[in-house]
This record gives C-alpha cells, structure tokens and sequence, in this order.
C-alpha cells in the first residue's frame, strides 16, 4: 500500500473571473476540503497587476494599485498560442504559487499535487497544452480535471447527491464569468451536451458599466428613462457630460482603469444578488473608483438597472437579451437531451453567478419537473471538488496503473486472437447472404428466361453482389457479426478487469454489469462498456463495415469466377447445345426447365462452402484487414475501459 501521510492535494479553479484553491491530504478520506486563502480571502478576482516597486501582484490587492503599469483582469481562455495569454496566466499562476510558500500554507519540499479545472468542453488536445502550460516552471505535479467532474465530486461526497442519484443522470450548468457550460453527468460519467461559449456573466458587468455613464448622461441632458439620480445622489456626485466624455477616452487610451472600473461593477453586481430583495430601489454601495485622482466613478445598480440590463439585446448574443440567450441555451439542451431519449433527473448549478435568481427561476421554467440544487457556496464548490477528485485520483493510481498496464501490454492480444474467428463467422454470414438473396434469385430470373444468356447472367450475380454488399441486408449482416463477436472479446477483457477490481474492494458491477445489448436496435450499436449512447459506434461500426465491405468488393470478380457459380449449370445444358455455345446463346425455355428450384437450391447448398472459403481467404489475405480491426476494436475497447476506470474512482476512495 502506498505511504500518502507526506502528499497534499490541491484543487486549483482558476476561473475567468474568480479563483480559489482548496487543499486535502491524501491519507485522510474523510476529511472536508479546506480552503487556501489568497489575500486572507477564500476566493479572488483573477488580476494580475504590474507595480514599478511592489512588482507582480494578484487578486484584490492588484485591484488596488493605482501606479500599476499592467492591469489584467479575466484573462482565460483557449487562446493558447497567444504569447500575451501565456505570459498573464503563467505569471498569475506563479504569484499563486510562491503567495501559498511565503505565507506557508504550503512547503515547497512537500508532495504537492495540484488539480486544476478546465471546462468541460475543452478538446483532449487543448488540455493536454493547458496542462503543459501550467506544469512548465510553474506548478509542480499538476493535473487538468473536467470542472464538471469536480462539481459532480463535491455534489456526492458532500451530500447534494445521493450516489443513486448520480447512478440516474444529473444536468451539471456552470455559470462562469466568460461561458456558460451545459454538461450531462449520465451514470456518473460525463458527457458535454452543448456550450455557451458567449454567454458569460461578465458581459454583465459590462453593461453596469455603460449604464452608469448612460444614466448620468441622461440626467444631465435631462431625459432620464431608467432611474431619477437626483433622488438617489447629489448632484456634486453625478459626472458632468464634459467628465463623462473625458473619462470615456481615458478607458479607451488606457484599459487599466476601464478593468478597474468595470472590477468595482462586477462587487456591485454579486452584492445585488447576495441580497436581492434590499437593493430593489437603493443604489448598491460598494464604494467607488478613483480615476488619476480626478473622477469618481460609482457604478449604479439596483433591481431597476439589473431587470433593464437582462431584458436588453446585446451585440455579443446576437442581439438577445442575456435572460433570453440562457433560456434558448437550456431549451436547445433540452431538446438534443429529448432527442437522445434522456431525461435528467436533476440539476446542479455550479459557478459564483449560479448565485442570480433569475438562473434557478428559468431552469424551473424549462425543466419544470426536476430539482434545481446549488451549493451553499458555489464560488468555492470547483476548488473543493478538485481537492476530492485529486485525493481519489492519488488513491487510486495503482488501480489505473494496472488497468494501463492491461490495455497497454494485454488488449490488442486479446483482440488479435479473436479476429480468426470473427472473420470465419462473417464469410459465413456473407456467403450465406450472397447464396440466398442474390444467387437463387438471379438463377430462377434466368430460368424464367427474364435474364437472356448464361453471361447476362453472371454480370447480373455480380452487379446484384455489388448492390447488397452496400445495402442495408449485408450492413445488418456484417454490424450484428461485428456485435456478437464483440461481447466475446468483451467477456475475457471483463475477466481481466474483474479480477483487478477484486484487488481494490471495487464493486464488479462498475465494469461487469454492462453488457452488449442491441435490443429492438438492429442498426444501431452502443458506443463503449458502459453502452448507454447508441450514436458513437454506431459510426464506428459503421468505418469497419465499409472497411470490410470494400475488401469483399475488391475481391468479388475473383470470389464469384474462381467459386464457378454458374459452372454447374453450364455442365446441366452444355449436353444439349454444346459446350463452347452455351454462354452465349438464348437457351430454350425447355431446356431452362431442367433446372428446377429444387436443383437450384441444391446448387446453392453445395456452393456456399465454396463460396465461404473464398471470401474468408480474401479477407485473410488483405493485409489492411487484420491490423485494421486490431487497432480500432483495442482503441475502442481501450478508450471504454480507461472510461469505466475513471468513474470507478466514484466509487473507490
């Protein structure tokens, strides 16, 4: 058993907008996550700023930096070949870093393994250079996690899901400050269902910020249409227009102070939907902004100025309001879901701005009949369930060490041996289809004289071979063979997984209770073990039967002439008119009727050996055949049983 006294795991949610850190030893299973503090907070605006004398500094404390040189704010993204990304994100992650050490929150000679969310739409690829980003002289022994693993971690060891719940389906909506994530955790694995990928809550603050030069423009040009700032400020504390212009080309000449202005309108914001219900006409004071000690900007924001911000269209959602944009968002969720045949049977709200009302009223809306459940703490609900998800990983790494092991030197053998089989299986199954529903057919057309010649007829057999070799009887064929020969490979590589399972104390069933199963489906198959998605596949199958297929056509003249279909034939009437003739001739009807069905099916039985023999020679003796098959049913099954490995880490801990 591995020593995990010295390691402590970390779960890093480094968001667009805020970022918090939680941290766990990996000898302790029970323990809660506790959070690090950056700045004596639990979380922090994701800034960055550069001081001519303080140097790099982070979070709020950047945020109070008057003489900074550089000032970033919500700065990530998938912008990875951007050197300006790179470096922010990198000097930030480092300030983090070396800000745990000095305050000795944690010790540089210590374990330290650091989990770090990504949303869950993020390509395998892009988190593969993320990850590269942020462990290169930044952070040491880090690992990327799916946000959407993290919530549906903290959701179930922190009670918010039973573990019979998260057996069913929960819809996972993480509200961020950049993109909206929509994700279905199915049978707890978990599969992105759609992106938001504009619809972030920054775009709020945003407006908080063109509002509040807005109003105090149209109160000094006296058409006020949102609110009556003379009944709620004095005038000496309402900008003049000539200030308003001002400021406005001081945020277009230098973004520092518009990130600071619109920071002070993203507190205004999260404190009006801390405590809705009492800002409804009062103005949320969250102090003000001091721009080059001349302007004082106070943003404004109250139930009247958030209800018009919400309503309005917005350039960057296509002219839709931010409300409107989030409901077609979960309708288009709802209706895919409804087209796959799946019903969630709750919802999570993960993200600080979960925290807005109007997001759990229009869930209710659309899914009318499921539960909305949020954490009491959605800010700090990632972080905490990356430290849960990076101490089952810690736990459970000689589990995915010996299952690696098993795909990596095992798997392909098994496949491999297997292959013989299947290929004798399907050129039975093919020479059967062949025999019956093109050969007797063509045979009797030719005896009922609707086909001329005995060579008419062969052009006939192999045109008509073509076509049901590409039709939908032989595809049925070929997917049901492909099928049935995959829960016997299924069968031994179960044995193999059981038996590491037994190692653990993990349930069989987290691998052994999937089965193959078509059902009513027959033209379609399921995508992995876990075999709950019928479409993935079903195109995979899909790539193997056209592989096959085209193997057998590029074959068939030679199938078809060296099995002598019509050789038999031949010998019945060559007696009659002669041998070197009967090809080409129009045969008597008389002479047609010495071939009755009970003579052609007599044929037909004693060619479809022959018939078989020749389609599996063909097939053995195509090199592409063997190593194609190998290699996309181990990939397959591979990426199944490295699927099924890491939901088991649910159920390990």
């Amino acid at each position: 058993m591995r020593d995990y006294h010295n390691i402590k795991i970390i779960g890093f949610d480094l968001g667009h907008g805020e970022t918090a850190l939680s941290w766990v030893r990996a000898d302790n299973a029970e323990t809660t996550p506790q959070s690090l503090l950056i700045n004596n907070r639990k979380s922090q605006i994701t800034a960055i700023a550069h001081h001519p004398k303080k140097g790099i500094v982070i979070g709020e404390m950047a945020c109070q930096m008057p003489d900074a040189t550089i000032f970033e704010i919500a700065f990530k993204s998938r912008r990875f070949n951007e050197t300006a990304y790179q470096k922010n994100i990198k000097e930030f992650v480092n300030a983090i870093y070396q800000h745990l050490i000095d305050t000795q929150q944690i010790q540089s000679g210590d374990n330290n393994y650091f989990f770090i969310g990504c949303p869950s739409g993020w390509w395998q690829e892009e988190i593969e250079t993320y990850k590269q980003l942020l462990s290169k002289d930044c952070l040491p022994n880090a690992t990327v996690v799916k946000e959407s693993r993290a919530a549906l971690m903290h959701a179930k060891e922190s009670g918010i899901f039973t573990i019979e719940e998260l057996q069913k389906s929960v819809l996972v909506i993480d509200i961020g400050s950049s993109t909206t994530d929509y994700t279905l955790v199915k049978g707890m694995s978990d599969t992105p269902i759609d992106f938001g990928h504009d619809l972030g809550a920054s775009l709020i603050e945003k407006e908080i910020l063109k509002k509040t030069l807005e109003c105090q423009t149209q109160y000094r040009e006296g058409r006020e249409e949102i609110l009556r700032l003379g009944e709620i400020l004095k005038d000496e504390e309402i900008l003049q227009l000539e200030e308003i212009s001002q400021l406005e080309n001081i945020f277009e000449q230098n973004p520092i102070y518009k990130n600071r202005c619109e920071l002070r309108c993203r507190k205004a914001k999260e404190e009006y939907f801390n405590y809705q219900d009492s800002y409804e006409e009062t103005i949320v004071n969250v102090g003000i902004e001091d721009i080059q000690r001349k302007f004082k900007f106070l943003p404004l924001v109250n139930g009247k100025i958030i209800n018009t911000i919400l309503s309005q269209p917005l350039r960057e959602l296509d002219n839709k309001s931010w409300r409107d944009a989030f409901r077609d968002q979960l309708q288009g969720v709802k209706e895919k879901l409804q087209h796959i045949g799946i019903q969630p049977s709750a919802i999570l709200l993960t993200g600080s701005a979960s925290k807005m009302s109007f997001v759990q009223e229009i869930c209710q809306e659309v899914f009318a009949d499921l539960p909305c459940k949020r954490d009491g703490e959605p800010e700090l609900s990632i972080a905490r369930g990356l430290a849960r998800w990076g101490r089952v990983y810690i736990r459970t790494a000689g589990f995915l060490e010996e299952i690696n092991q098993f795909l990596d030197r095992e798997l392909t053998g098994i496949v491999g041996n297997y292959i013989p089989v299947f290929l004798e299986k399907l050129a039975e199954e093919l020479a059967n289809g062949l025999v019956d529903d093109v050969i007797k057919p063509s045979v009797q057309s030719w005896r009922n004289r609707k086909i001329i010649t005995l060579s008419s007829l062969e052009s006939e057999i192999e045109q008509k071979a073509k076509a049901w070799l590409t039709g939908s009887d032989a595809n049925n064929k070929v997917t049901t063979c492909l099928v049935e020969w995959l829960s016997k490979v299924q069968n031994e590589v179960r044995e193999k997984t059981d038996s590491i399972c037994r190692k653990y104390n993990l349930p069989l069933e987290t691998f052994s209770s999937k089965t193959i199963d078509l059902g009513d489906h027959t033209d379609k198959v399921p995508t992995s073990i876990s075999l709950d998605d019928l479409t993935g596949l079903s195109i995979f199958v899909g790539h193997l039967v056209a592989l096959i297929v085209g193997v057998v056509l590029a074959g068939l003249f030679h199938i078809l002439l060296f099995t002598g279909i019509i050789a038999p034939i031949v010998g019945i009437i060559a007696y009659f008119i002669g041998e070197s003739l009967v090809k080409e001739t129009d045969i008597p009807g008389w002479i047609r009727k010495l071939v009755p069905d009970q003579k052609i099916d007599e044929l037909a039985f004693q060619k479809k050996p022959e018939l078989q023999q020749k389609i599996q020679q063909t097939l053995i003796q195509d090199p592409t055949i063997g190593v194609k098959l190998g290699k996309s049913i181990s990939e397959w099954l591979k990426e199944s049983v490295q699927e099924q490995a890491d939901k088991a880490r649910l159920l390990i801990a």
